[in-house]
């Protein structure tokens, strides 16, 4: 061990005394106090704010919860975790396990008052021994009175109190009463409270079937349930098989997440069994037999099923209590959701309930208002898929993306793997079948659909068959091996029916019975002013518990929605004005020709209005290259879709983050094609921005949280910081109003309400957007199946027409505004269209009409400059060049053109040629029409000119001695 190593275990050795000591005369104070009646008046204040308690009904208040209010302080709902805790009785516990617990937790459980002076010196003594703390001060009395009375802060105030209510207990509840309370009250990890919840999550089976290694387990996860639960969970996407091993999978509100072994809980455990030896409490033999029992190979994870959860905003508000609670008071996210499901907390929701039940109706509603009659519609509805033969959903590349039910399963529902597809040799089974992905620690089964009655697709996962570590092996061509012996151990693993095929039970792996709809949709509404959420829906047709809460939680590319917020906004706020000229022409990128418009054609110069009016693609890459990557990316992280303090919870990918694959690109900035995406509330959110006046408000659910006793544990203020100013924010949003009235969202109108917004569209409409506010909400809706691979059949004009229809319900006797609020130092001038400046009579004449519009600015923005791009040149009608001298007359026509800067080229550009190249100025004279043609046609006698000096009338000969020669004269002109 170096210096440092040593000065390291110092300082720690020295902190754990000082804890250690200061504990120990917190509760000796509090003892003092309490036993000989003291008068101190810091602990009298104290214990004056201490609850008032009956532990006789302990038992009662282990399900005391917490309620959720509405906007108007109705209550909504009652937060209860039924599948977290499971009451049973003390002799239903082995006792190995009572004893394991009070080995590590308090000794002296049985002989103490509640308060164990003894019991803290002699922790004092063991942390000092171990040069950690490897024991707390507090007895079990007073755990349960901090779990069931007090909260989990870190005071001298709670300890106190925390040493009182213990004496209060033990007066009237026996020992084992209070044993019984506290193991059906603690906190296992995982979301388990108590003992009984903990061994179904952790192995699948009843308190009572505990063995004496698994009841170790236990006592050692209460010191932190984070750091010693006997597994964690991850995402799939997270999974290493290298680093990871996988002990099952189990699905959480609708996602798979990975169960990854944790050995720290074995590590813990080994302390836990000394301990127990030490006090006698098991033998020498139960103790060798403890330590060499496999827990890895034991851990078997229970399903877990939330309930409770009425909808998917009061899924959110929890969400963000449990988020709240652990920023504010440093919790864990398991002390978080252990105050959720049983503080008492009183949570008052930005819910309004009526805009919340006319959301859920209208989703309930979803395929009548889209596609009207299900009964007409050849099905799915709304679904763009790819079968082959087998009627099975593939992609673009005939990969199966989800099997038909029949292909999968048979009637029970077994696993069919076909003849030809399997080999047994010798007593071991080789599988290589397409349905299965091997992976190192698992076997991936494939996923199916179904058609319900409403003809809606509806997706089935599947989950993994887990075989011990082992017991199968994947050789070079992915053909898994799963031994004789594991065989032999599950005699009902699989069978071989009358054609062949083999037959995998069901019993081995999870399947998702219900499935999910498709296509899925989300839509939130935000007050923009306050930053509230209203309502919001995060899926359709959901049964039975909440799932993935899609207008939160789902990241999705948001297409064309981009655009105003990575582009526009920021270059407004960066020189451009709304009547900037922007040249939709040929774009290239890595010299490849991209992008390509909606509406595959190129329509020339035209302002920055038009562009996002009808959402040309080359306009806003032009326009983020222009204003530069990093600009588009400041102004998204005052937009809330960055964060530069917290990147790992953004959606953002920088290249920082993966120098690859990152949205530190035009793709990804100017058309949406981001890596993952954004969700509908951070959209929602952005808009609101611009509705706000260029302030960004933090969209929050709650507004405040109160504790059981009514006192304020949380005041929930949004952020909030300033975007652009007011005069911007209301140019785009004005860009954005016409965008409605003229552009290609004009599905968005609503009767008597002015509105703002743009649509989106992803590749192949794997998603369709339209995000948009009134002068009163901003909403967006989005709609798209859970697997992007599959497409829509309808564009973002479908998104668009559902969010009409939600906002015309949402705005159900509200006044009516059929404009926005216009901030002061807003002017309007005449501009030209064709060069953004002011106007000549020549932009009167362009050929088109004229191309003089009104057009807002913020003052000290507007153009002072004359336009310059018209420009009035006479040109020969036969050869579309400037005139010569010598071009008939009869030729010569004077017109209006755009003068384009940089000049354009149809040559270099594979001769594509934009819309109004047709109005663009000539660059080149007439060659066709010189002196020789004209020598070899002469002129009629009633309109000849002189082709020559010296031919004509007698005034025209003081030209004659100016050339010699023809030469002369033609060297000349």
């Amino acid at each position: 061990m170096d210096n440092n190593d040593k000065q390291k275990k110092k300082s720690s050795t020295k902190k754990t005394i000082f804890k250690s000591l200061k504990i120990f005369l917190i509760v000796l104070i509090a003892l003092t106090v309490i036993a000989g009646g003291a008068v101190i008046g810091v602990v009298l204040s104290i214990l004056k704010d201490a609850p008032d308690i009956d532990p006789t009904k302990i038992n009662a208040s282990l399900d005391l919860t917490s309620t959720i209010y509405d906007s108007s302080g109705n209550l909504i709902e009652k937060i209860q975790a039924p599948e977290f805790r499971t009451i049973v009785k003390v002799n239903q516990m082995p006792e190995y396990l009572k004893d394991a617990f009070i080995s590590i937790e308090d000794e002296r459980f049985i002989k103490h008052v509640g308060v164990d002076p003894k019991g803290i010196i002699s922790a004092v003594m063991d942390n000092l021994k171990a040069g950690s703390t490897v024991r707390g001060a507090s007895t079990i009395t007073q755990q349960l009175a901090r779990n069931v009375y007090l909260t989990l802060e870190k005071s001298w105030d709670r300890k106190i109190k925390e040493a009182y209510l213990a004496l209060q207990i033990e007066k009237v509840l026996t020992k084992d009463q209070i044993l019984e309370a506290y193991l059906n009250r603690v906190n296992l990890g995982q979301g388990a409270y108590g003992v009984q919840e903990a061994s179904q999550t952790y192995f699948s089976k009843n308190v009572e079937d505990l063995t004496l290694a698994e009841s170790a387990l236990f006592a050692g996860i209460v010191k932190s349930p984070t750091r010693y639960a006997p597994y964690h969970t991850i995402r799939p996407e997270n999974f290493d098989p290298n680093k990871h091993h996988e002990v099952g999978r189990v699905e959480i509100l609708g996602e798979k997440y990975i169960t990854v072994y944790n050995e720290e809980a074995v590590k813990r455990q080994k302390i836990i069994l000394k301990k127990m030896l030490e006090l006698e409490k098991i033998s020498e033999s139960e103790y060798q037999s403890a330590l060499n029992e496999n827990i890895k190979e034991n851990l078997k994870p229970g399903q877990k099923k939330i309930e409770g959860i009425s909808s998917y905003f009061t899924d959110y508000v929890k969400t963000q209590t449990v988020n709240a609670l652990m920023e504010r008071f440093g919790y864990t996210k398991e002390q978080a959701q252990d105050q959720l499901f049983t503080g008492g907390l009183k949570i008052y929701a930005t819910i309004d309930v009526k805009l919340q039940r006319e959301l859920e109706s209208i989703y309930n509603n979803f395929t009548e208002i889209l596609v009207g009659n299900p009964s007409k519609i050849k099905g799915p509805i709304l679904v763009d898929w790819r079968l082959n033969k087998a009627k099975d959903v593939i992609d673009d590349k005939g990969n199966i993306i989800f099997y038909q039910q029949n292909n999968l399963f048979n009637e029970g529902f077994e696993l069919i793997l076909e003849k030809g597809t399997y080999e047994l040799r010798d007593n071991n089974l080789y599988i290589k079948n397409k349905k299965l992905t091997p992976y190192q620690k698992h076997i991936d089964i494939s996923d199916y659909y179904t058609i319900d009655d409403r003809k809606n697709l509806v997706t089935h996962t599947v989950g993994s068959i887990i075989i011990p570590e082992g017991q199968f092996s994947i050789s070079d061509n992915k053909e898994v091996k799963i031994s004789q012996t594991y065989l032999n151990d599950t005699k009902d693993f699989y069978r071989i029916d009358d054609k062949g095929n083999l037959l995998i039970s069901e019993k081995y792996f999870f399947r998702s019975k219900d499935g999910i709809v498709q296509p899925q949709a989300a839509t939130v509404l935000l007050d923009y002013r306050t930053g509230h959420i209203k309502a919001l829906v995060g899926g359709r047709d959901v049964k039975g518990t909440s799932i993935l809460n899609r207008a939160t939680a789902s990241q999705r590319q948001p297409g064309s929605a981009m655009k105003p917020i990575a582009a526009y906004l920021p270059a407004l706020d960066n020189g451009y004005t709304a009547a900037s000229p922007i040249d939709d022409i040929p774009f290239y990128a890595n010299g490849k020709l991209w992008p390509r418009n909606w509406n595959r054609v190129y329509k020339g110069i035209n302002t920055l209005r038009y562009s996002v009016e009808q959402s040309v693609n080359v306009s806003s890459v032009k326009t983020v290259e222009y204003i530069g990557i990093q600009t588009s990316m400041s102004y998204l992280e005052k937009l809330g879709i960055i964060s530069k303090t917290h990147p790992e919870s953004d959606s953002f990918v920088t290249a920082k983050e993966n120098s690859a694959t990152n949205d530190e690109n035009l793709s990804a900035l100017g058309l949406g094609g981001m890596t993952k995406g954004v969700t509908p509330l951070e959209l929602t959110a952005a808009y609101g921005a611009i509705a706000n006046d260029g302030v960004y408000i933090e969209p929050i659910a709650f507004t405040k949280i109160e504790d059981k006793n009514g006192n304020i544990l949380i005041d929930n203020t949004p952020k909030e910081n300033v975007v652009v100013s007011p005069q911007i924010a209301y140019i785009m949003g004005d860009i954005l109003r016409t965008t409605v009235s003229n552009g290609i969202a004009g599905r968005a109108k609503l009767s008597n309400m002015a509105v703002a917004g743009k649509t989106g569209t992803t590749t192949d409409q794997a998603d369709i957007w339209f995000v948009g506010y009134t002068p009163y909400y901003v909403s967006a809706t989005w709609i798209g199946n859970d697997s992007p691979k599959i497409t829509l059949t309808q564009s973002s004009r479908a998104a668009t027409q559902l969010w009409q229809h939600i906002m015309t319900k949402m705005h159900e006797g509200l006044e009516g505004k059929t404009s926005f609020n216009k901030p002061n130092n807003i002017v309007s001038v005449n501009v030209c269209t064709i060069s953004g400046k002011l106007p000549t009579e020549l932009c009167t004449r362009d050929p088109r009409g004229s191309t003089v519009r009104s057009e807002i600015f913020a003052k000290g923005t507007e153009p002072t400059e004359y336009c310059n791009a018209h420009v009035e040149l006479t040109i020969d009608s036969s050869t579309g060049k400037i005139a010569n001298v010598y071009c008939p007359e009869e030729n010569q026509v004077t017109k209006v053109f755009v003068e384009r800067m940089p000049p354009y080229s149809p040559a270099q550009h594979n001769g594509i040629v934009p819309s109004d190249y047709q109005y663009t100025a000539p660059t080149e004279v007439c060659d066709e029409h010189d002196l020789n043609s004209v020598i070899e046609s002469p002129p009629e006698e009633d309109d000849a000119l002189p082709p020559f000096p010296g031919w004509g009338d007698e005034d025209d000969q003081d030209n004659e001695d100016d050339y010699e020669d023809e030469d002369d004269y033609n060297d000349e002109n």
